[in-house]
């Protein structure tokens, strides 16, 4: 973090040497909040929703951090720029290491999923790493707001859930129309600092295709918040208790039917669906159910299925997802 600031403001410039002293302080307090906040979540804790509420204070802050920019410049030039830069790359550290958490914990073995989480492990650590950021983002406003959208889209979809209850469903496209107006509310601000018609040309597109692409790649977002704690497929459950776990099933014994049961773990107060894609040979059957959060163990459904081709034989997996598509668990077993 620069720390060129005037002399006429001895605190923030104590404060940014200090920083450049320990510039693994901020990404290393987000880290860790963002390990007790899953930890809270995965306990049903109300804990949890006050450190998201911390943390959504940060998302706010990028939001409205161009506007804060130009006022405080007009005001006082020097202090207006290292303000705003010094804020916005700490809270960038702090939404994005804060994240990584509940990221992690949501990846399932989906090629998707891990892109997407190596990517923003990146821009993690692109903001704590002060030569690279200052050169690569905080050199134009044209890539200083760009990498805002990125953060604000991540923590939106990370901390809306837990904040104002909102299901993984609403919570993307919110997040999505919140960056799209966002980027087009600065848009003059970004064009202004590119000089060649090529660059601005490049960053339209770039500002409408990124959301469309989100929104279409949205099957491979780690559903953030969401936690499978038990999955089994067997063929008897009694009061949401599944039993013993089956692998190998006969053609014969697919009579009785196949149950696909999971316990989910989600934020206090948020209701969300699932649903359970049975695949077998190409075809696929769904079939949807309704989860709540703030159970310490996660609610438990389960889907039922009784109905087989005549020609059952190979294998079968049932995939647990979002309504988006988002991957929580696959399990599988075999017909003979």
């Amino acid at each position: 973090m620069s720390s060129d600031a005037s002399a006429s403001n001895p605190p923030l410039a104590r404060i940014a040497r200090f920083l450049e002293r320990v510039p693994w302080l901020i990404p290393s307090i987000s880290f860790v909040s963002g390990v007790v906040g899953f930890a809270m979540v995965k306990r049903g804790a109300d804990l949890a929703r006050i450190i998201a509420m911390i943390a959504l204070a940060g998302w706010v802050w990028l939001l409205i951090e161009p506007l804060v920019r130009r006022y405080l410049e007009r005001r006082r030039a020097g202090i207006g720029k290292f303000v705003s830069n010094f804020l916005t790359q700490s809270l960038q550290q702090e939404m994005l290491f804060f994240a990584l958490p509940f990221m992690v914990g949501a990846t399932q073995l989906d090629a998707g999923q891990i892109a997407f989480l190596v990517i923003a492990c990146i821009a993690a650590l692109l903001t704590a790493l002060d030569p690279l950021y200052e050169r690569w983002i905080a050199a134009r406003a044209a890539s200083r707001l760009l990498f805002h959208a990125y953060c604000s889209l991540i923590a939106a979809v990370v901390v809306l859930p837990m904040v104002v209850h909102l299901s993984l469903e609403q919570a993307l496209p919110f997040a999505l129309g919140a960056v799209g107006v966002w980027l087009l509310l600065t848009a003059p601000m970004s064009l202004h600092s590119l000089r060649s018609m090529r660059l601005k040309a490049a960053w339209i597109a770039c500002s409408v295709a990124a959301p469309l692409l989100v929104w279409s790649l949205r099957a491979h977002i780690p559903p953030a918040g969401l936690a499978v704690t038990q999955a089994v497929v067997t063929q008897s459950i009694d009061e949401l208790t599944p039993g013993a776990r089956v692998r190998v099933l006969s053609q014969a014994e697919l009579g009785a039917g196949v149950i696909a049961f999971v316990a989910i773990r989600a934020p206090s107060g948020v209701a969300q669906s699932i649903v359970f894609e049975w695949r077998h040979r190409g075809s696929s059957e769904l079939i949807t159910s309704q989860i709540h959060g703030g159970n310490d163990s996660g609610w438990r459904t389960y889907s039922r299925k009784q109905s087989f081709p005549a020609d059952a034989r190979g294998r079968w997996f049932v995939d647990v997802r979002t309504p988006q598509g988002q991957l929580l668990r696959r399990l599988q077993f075999t017909v003979t």
